[in-house]
């Protein structure tokens, strides 16, 4: 270990393992309440993304030391602690500056329509007025519909023993690997990445 240097623990996939079967991203999304995947493994894996030798780095948050991400929230919706970070459901405002700020591609967001209010029935104006029938001037008012925005990204199943992508994977080819023992085989600037935000220097205080 490289001294005066903090390492994390980093998922990476065995390349001489894994047959992109895509369990890992199941079984995330099967763990966490909206049912998505807080990763992508099977697009990297095709295209090669963050390589160190036989070893790729998926697309999940790298619980960065000196993260990107937790600067720019203005809501402080995300918490770190003992070493992983999580998106605090209820302070997130779903403004994505997080997912636009992380060097990795690692924070989602989605968007769902939440019902406000449920179909009823109101007589119009002119009945209430003039008493006609009411068969023919009841309305239907539909439901006020909201878009709600939030953020999600991986916890390393926080709460939980092991992570799920882990545990469900056959062939045993997700792993986490401390970074400082990843091969110092790849291209330059993946390597910069891991430094900056990942392997970071401890505080002098």
């Amino acid at each position: 270990m490289i001294k005066g240097v903090k390492m994390v623990e980093v998922l990476t996939v065995d390349l001489r393992k894994c047959v992109n079967c895509g369990a890992c991203e199941t079984a995330c999304a099967e763990r966490h309440e909206n049912g998505r995947p807080r990763l992508k493994i099977k697009d990297v894996v095709q295209s090669r993304g963050l390589m160190y030798g036989n070893f790729v780095l998926p697309i999940i948050c790298k619980h960065c030391i000196t993260p990107a991400c937790i600067p720019v929230c203005k809501p402080q919706a995300i918490v770190r602690e003992d070493g992983i970070s999580y998106i605090d459901d209820q302070m997130c405002i779903g403004c994505g500056k997080c997912a636009k700020a992380c060097p990795f591609n690692a924070i989602f967001i989605w968007e769902e329509d939440t019902k406000l209010t449920a179909p009823h029935s109101e007589r119009s104006i002119l009945s209430m007025l003039f008493q006609k029938d009411m068969n023919d001037q009841i309305k239907i008012m539909k439901p006020k519909v909201k878009k709600v925005r939030k953020a999600y990204k991986c916890d390393k199943c926080r709460g939980y023993d092991r992570m799920a992508c882990i545990d469900t994977c056959f062939y045993k080819a997700l792993s986490l690997t401390n970074s400082d023992e990843l091969p110092r085989i790849g291209k330059p600037d993946h390597m910069t990445l891991l430094e900056r935000y990942i392997n970071a220097e401890e505080s002098k205080s």
